[in-house]
């Protein structure tokens, strides 16, 4: 169910989605905070297909890979902070059978 308003192409969130491989959740918060123009028919939002690939290439999955990276590093950091506890508790057990 493609429109064209204006020379622009708009579809609904939902295909455009799935066309993206995104959700329509993100699509349609990128909407509301203005960086995908968007009209309503009735209960139905269609949003700009050429806007929509602009956001997914350049703002979504640039965001999604910083997210990744920093989830990344704090399981890196808590796996090191793991392993030296484990250093210092087999550290302990050995001066402990000295004795």
């Amino acid at each position: 169910m493609a429109i064209i308003v204006g020379g622009k192409t708009y579809e609904l969130i939902s295909k455009v989605a799935q066309q993206l491989g995104t959700t329509i959740p993100v699509l349609r918060r990128a909407s509301e905070r203005g960086l995908i123009p968007f009209i309503r028919i009735g209960r139905h939002r269609l949003i700009d297909l050429e806007a929509a690939q602009h956001f997914v290439a350049t703002q979504y999955r640039r965001k999604t890979a910083e997210a990744m990276r920093r989830a990344w590093a704090r399981r890196k950091r808590k796996r090191a902070v793991q392993e030296a506890i484990k250093a210092i508790r087999l550290a302990k057990d050995r001066i402990a059978q000295e004795k």
